[in-house]
């Protein structure tokens, strides 16, 4: 190569050095000009790089003053929903880096003890470099995503409260209830305030769990399970207490898979037992049947109940899974009215697999029949023996 050659040759290579160098500029100066604040961390947890709202979020400074530090020296986090393992060992270089993509709602705290508001925190594995890098981002959330956080917040601490004096006052109820000779208008009172205890206690837990669904769905924990052995676990478990269950067609699914947390819907079909027994008559079967496919991609399960009264119009059927919506109150100190959140919490855990539950009513013989309809996600699979022997049949 002769002296113009390699003349030229270093030329072109500037050249193309200064336009990397540009590139990099304008794409620092996008990065800068973003809301959300990122930053990139190797293994152990050391900032390659940051953005000008990291900076701004994490020292109130320049993304310079963040390069070479790592996570934890930096921030704090107090995390608010269910990912709160996973999003401390972010900072913790004695844990690998995710090598799958996650998020947590939860608050940056500086090391000077200031607080953020509510941030949504993301993080990915970088996949265009060799070695292991991970992209974590932090954003504001939405005034109405911060409200349902609050909301969270605060429904865990007033149930964490009530939880000690709402016992001690229910054991006390229960033990007076077993003395012997009280005057009538005495265990008439008596029975009356342990059935409002009783209805104090549901309502808190199932406001407290559907609060959690609507913030982070994610407490549902989803895997592939067969989905007749856990009909017939539950149907086993609840036949005792409500001896009209029926348990139908569940011949045709022998080797059927669901993607589902069996503990979400054990206690769905728990609030629609509840729901059935409180409203349907007590005289006619109540009927949980594997009704088939919807030709898609779900499986359909059908929960079945007669009662005496005339169909509802549709639209007063659809605010049957709205919060707090309740039908005829029935108080008889044994059998508790509920509080209205039986299906709204049965539609939330539904969906929280992948799922969608509805609510159909059809004139019968004796009155009417209404129907409810969950459709669970099925597992993809073209063998179906080699997935009924892989996967677990156990909720545990």
């Amino acid at each position: 190569m002769n002296s113009s050659d390699s003349s030229s040759s270093s030329s072109r290579d500037l050249e193309l050095i200064a336009q990397l160098r540009q590139s990099l500029g304008m794409l620092q100066v996008a990065f800068d000009a973003a809301s959300e604040a990122m930053v990139i961390v190797d293994v152990d947890r050391r900032i390659h790089w940051a953005n000008q709202a990291s900076a701004n979020l994490f020292v109130g400074g320049v993304p310079i003053q963040l390069v070479n530090q790592t996570l934890a020296d930096v921030l704090k986090l107090r995390p608010l929903d269910a990912h709160a393992k996973a999003a401390l060992q972010l900072l913790d270089p004695q844990h690998p880096l995710p090598r799958t993509s996650g998020e947590s709602r939860c608050q940056v705290l500086s090391p000077h003890g200031d607080e953020s508001p509510v941030q949504l925190l993301r993080w990915r594995p970088v996949e265009l470099i060799q070695s292991p890098f991970l992209l974590v981002s932090f954003r504001d959330l939405s005034p109405e995503e911060r409200a349902l956080v609050q909301q969270q917040r605060f429904m865990t601490d007033l149930t964490h409260e009530l939880r000690t004096p709402l016992a001690i006052v229910s054991g006390n109820l229960q033990r007076m209830a077993r003395l012997s000779a009280l005057p009538e208008a005495v265990s008439s009172r008596l029975t009356m305030a342990r059935e409002e205890m009783a209805r104090i206690q549901k309502l808190l837990g199932h406001l407290s769990l559907l609060t959690r669904l609507e913030v982070d769905p994610d407490v549902v924990s989803c895997g592939d399970h067969l989905l007749v052995p856990l009909l017939q676990r539950w149907y086993e478990s609840s036949r005792e207490l409500a001896p009209s269950l029926q348990l139908k067609g569940i011949e045709r699914g022998d080797e059927l898979v669901v993607q589902t947390d069996p503990r979400a819907l054990m206690l769905a079909l728990d609030q629609l037992l509840d729901n059935a027994c409180q409203h349907s008559n007590r005289s006619m079967p109540i009927q949980l049947s594997l009704a088939g496919s919807d030709g898609r991609d779900h499986c359909i399960l059908e929960f079945a109940s007669q009662s005496l009264d005339a169909p509802v119009a549709s639209e007063d059927l659809e605010r049957w899974t709205a919060p707090f919506f309740r039908g005829k109150p029935e108080r008889n100190g044994e059998r508790v009215e509920g509080p209205g959140l039986g299906l709204a919490l049965a539609r939330e855990l539904v969906r929280g697999c992948g799922g969608t539950l509805e609510l159909h009513q059809q004139p019968s013989s004796q009155g009417t029949t209404t129907i409810v309809r969950l459709h669970l996600k099925l597992r993809p699979s073209n063998a179906s023996g080699a997935v009924a022997a892989a996967v677990r049949t156990d909720p545990a």
